[in-house]
């Protein structure tokens, strides 16, 4: 009887054991390591971080009435996804933010290509029109492909007319690839991007200052 109970105590402890540790080789018991699922970096509201897993901080933020966004899939240092909490106020100002950002990334693309011909016989009336076309179409963030056609002894009014184009359109659009071929005289214009109208503007007013300072000679 006492042999039966003894087995029976016995196989219960090892029973025990074996849900919470393991056995080693060499006989010793090996603590399981703990699993943590979904654990996650949580930035509060107010800056402050946290460790937690992300059904606590979905429950966090339904108490709290606060949205939970997630900013970085894996933090590089910590293989944590990286999670915030905002109010309603900073996530409409959060998506007012990337909607500008993504406005932006997209004047800043390159749609495609339009074609414009002119004749160096052009009138000066005609080529202000064509001028002001080719701005819309820098605007729109179009690459313009100008042909000025002529012959020879028309070179110098080729030239006239690019110089128009070329002045007029110097805050919105940068000629480049500009050619002679043929009778033709070919260059494209390619839209300026905002940082670089931004340069552009500083530069000029730099320039004003400048010479706003300089005193008679």
């Amino acid at each position: 009887m006492n042999k039966l109970i003894s087995l029976l105590l016995t196989k219960r402890l090892f029973d025990i054991r074996s849900v919470t540790t393991r056995i080693a080789i060499d006989g010793k018991d090996v603590p399981k390591k703990k699993q943590y699922e979904n654990r996650i970096t949580l930035i509060g509201a107010d800056n402050s971080v946290s460790i937690t897993d992300l059904k606590n901080a979905q429950n966090l933020s339904t108490r709290r009435e606060l949205k939970l966004v997630k900013i970085q899939d894996a933090d590089s240092k910590t293989r944590r996804p990286v999670y915030r909490l905002l109010t309603n106020a900073q996530y409409h100002e959060e998506e007012l933010a990337r909607r500008k950002e993504k406005q932006a990334d997209d004047n800043n693309t390159i749609k495609g290509q339009k074609l414009i011909t002119l004749s160096s016989r052009i009138a000066d009336n005609d080529v202000m029109i064509g001028v002001k076309k080719m701005g819309k179409l820098l605007e729109k963030q179009y690459q313009v492909k100008v042909v000025i056609s002529g012959d020879e002894s028309e070179q110098s009014k080729m030239e006239r007319i690019y110089t128009i184009i070329e002045k007029n359109l110097a805050s919105s659009g940068k000629i480049v690839q500009k050619r002679n071929q043929g009778n033709n005289l070919r260059f494209q214009l390619v839209p300026i991007k905002d940082n670089d109208k931004t340069k552009n503007d500083t530069d000029s007013g730099s320039n004003n200052n400048n010479n706003d300072n300089k005193g008679p000679l």
